[in-house]
């Protein structure tokens, strides 16, 4: 599984990062490049910072976050939270450059926790260990940069 706490995984990212342009369009998605990483930057916040509520559930606690993390792909046009959604109450951009600057921080943050490190729960999928958030990163980041086609 590739995750964020595999330097080779996280330098592969960065370097698609790098690909982005201001102007960069999305092949999917209301999300303008800006958004998208403003959107990934509050991602990475979400094991440290309460910024979200809790829309967890049974389901999603026990059958989704399993597939999601090992077995299926994040789907194209799935639908964020009004919370996680920068066209609505999620995290205001601070410019590309910044918002560029500040994802490589959250990502490095995030990947070298130790694995026993108590993250904050997942808005979605409940309890995750910093194991899992990185994977989850790496799948999140991987799944939006897709979309912008990095």
């Amino acid at each position: 599984m590739k995750t964020i706490r595999d330097e080779k995984c996280r330098d592969q990212l960065i370097a698609r990062l790098n690909n982005l342009k201001p102007d960069t369009k999305a092949s999917w998605g209301n999300m303008n490049v800006e958004q998208m990483l403003s959107h990934l930057v509050q991602a990475g916040d979400l094991p440290f910072v309460t910024s979200t509520g809790d829309h967890s559930n049974i389901f999603s606690r026990t059958l989704l976050k399993p597939l999601v993390l090992y077995v299926l792909p994040i789907p194209k046009e799935v639908k964020t939270s009004a919370d996680m959604d920068q066209q609505q109450d999620g995290r205001t951009p601070l410019g590309f450059e910044i918002d560029k600057a500040n994802f490589i921080e959250a990502i490095h943050r995030l990947a070298t926790l130790p694995e026993n490190h108590d993250c904050l729960n997942h808005p979605f999928f409940g309890k995750m260990s910093a194991k899992e958030w990185c994977l989850m990163a790496h799948k999140h980041t991987d799944h939006h940069f897709r979309q912008f086609g990095v």
